[in-house]
């Protein structure tokens, strides 16, 4: 019987698949996928590492935009975007082995067997002994990142019945080498492999440029030429692999797909009832008093604030709050609307404040994309 003809699908933003999605990959599409980032110590030194100065080379944890304190942080943000794995990454987790297996453990016993968690590391000769470690602490699928010829520690998970796959960036014109890759992967057994349309960070745009490579356009951070060169790779595993799934992850789905969904999720569970949400994006609309920039307000200045909104204009303890992390005063939107004018004379003992309305993201660290004043 001749086997079906295999196609590239098109999937959501630009994305591109030959043969089946990895559990990983459907979960991360959800926006039900956590990141947790087990440390910036990375034996690599790949020139695309698109990792934040804040993270690269430090030995720091984060779940999501969360800096983890302690493990409690890990499962507030697990429940915070109703969370069904996670994508344990680096840095190389494996790095710091012991952080990895605990953290493993903890997601496990707390969610149970069914809490999907993979591994991303490019270490591709990692000991036997390591890899059975991984897998008895629950760990569901390791990706690998290949950075040498040694791939014999591919090869034990392979053998040891582990669901592998291979993860690598596409760099523009290399298509010969991805073909090889993906020629080995299928080879040896691994299941499948993701190449990520290669994109643009602080930390990684100049040696790109030097390269001779640039942007697609201004407003996205791909690097020309990535997404073309993966297509062309698709393409050419329709007849050129037989087993190999083939899926082409776009920066566009990143953004506009996978982050969004997990920004809807992490949204839903977390607005406060003196939050509003805005009708097309996943933001958050709240009424702010905080300094001008480059200042900031006194703890007595935010308790001076909060009791004049209370005793001065009644304003119930669950329509505010001090945020003592940002120093600031947060307000319901439709009540700071409605006194802004009469607060201002009020206040006007206390030097550089402002009042407005700010547009925020719904993460740990509420990135704020815009602010009108009032």
């Amino acid at each position: 019987m001749t086997p079906m003809k295999r196609e590239t699908k098109e999937i959501e933003g630009d994305s591109l698949l030959v043969g089946e999605l990895p559990l990983g990959c459907k979960l991360c599409t959800k926006g039900s996928k956590m990141v947790l980032f087990v440390t910036g110590l990375c034996d690599s030194s790949c020139y695309y590492c698109p990792i934040s100065q804040e993270k690269s080379g430090r030995d720091v944890v984060f779940a999501d935009e969360m800096p983890v304190v302690d493990e409690a942080d890990i499962l507030f943000e697990a429940k915070a975007i109703r969370s069904e794995g996670a994508g344990i990454s680096g840095g190389d987790p494996l790095c710091d082995l012991d952080r990895t297996l605990k953290y493993i453990r903890l997601m496990k016993q707390e969610y149970g067997m069914k809490f999907h968690l993979h591994l991303y590391t490019s270490q591709t000769d990692v000991s036997e002994d390591v890899l059975r470690r991984l897998h008895d602490a629950g760990l569901d699928e390791i990706r690998f990142h290949p950075q040498t010829t040694d791939w014999s520690g591919i090869q034990r998970a392979i053998e040891m019945g582990m669901l592998v796959g291979l993860e690598v960036p596409v760099i523009p014109g290399k298509q010969e080498d991805l073909k090889k890759i993906a020629i080995r992967a299928e080879k040896v057994g691994v299941s499948f492999l993701n190449i990520n349309e290669l994109e643009a960070s602080e930390t990684n745009f100049d040696r790109l440029v030097s390269m001779g490579m640039r942007l697609t356009n201004m407003e996205s951070a791909s690097i020309e030429g990535s997404a073309s060169t993966a297509r062309e790779v698709l393409e050419w595993s329709e007849d050129g692999l037989q087993n190999l799934s083939v899926h082409f992850c776009s920066a566009r789905f990143k953004d506009s797909v996978q982050m969004r969904r997990r920004l809807e999720r992490r949204l839903e569970q977390t607005i406060r009832p003196f939050e509003e949400r805005d009708e097309q994006e996943p933001l958050l609309i709240i009424g702010v008093l905080r300094a001008v920039h480059g200042r900031q307000l006194e703890p007595e200045q935010l308790t001076l604030i909060h009791n004049t909104l209370q005793d001065e204009f009644d304003v119930p303890a669950d329509l505010m709050n001090i945020d003592e992390t940002r120093s600031r005063i947060e307000v319901a939107p439709w009540v700071i609307e409605e006194i802004a004018e009469q607060l201002k004379e009020m206040l006007v003992d206390i030097e550089n404040i402002e009042i407005g309305i700010a547009f925020e993201y719904p993460t740990w660290d509420r990135l704020q994309t815009m602010f009108n004043p009032l």
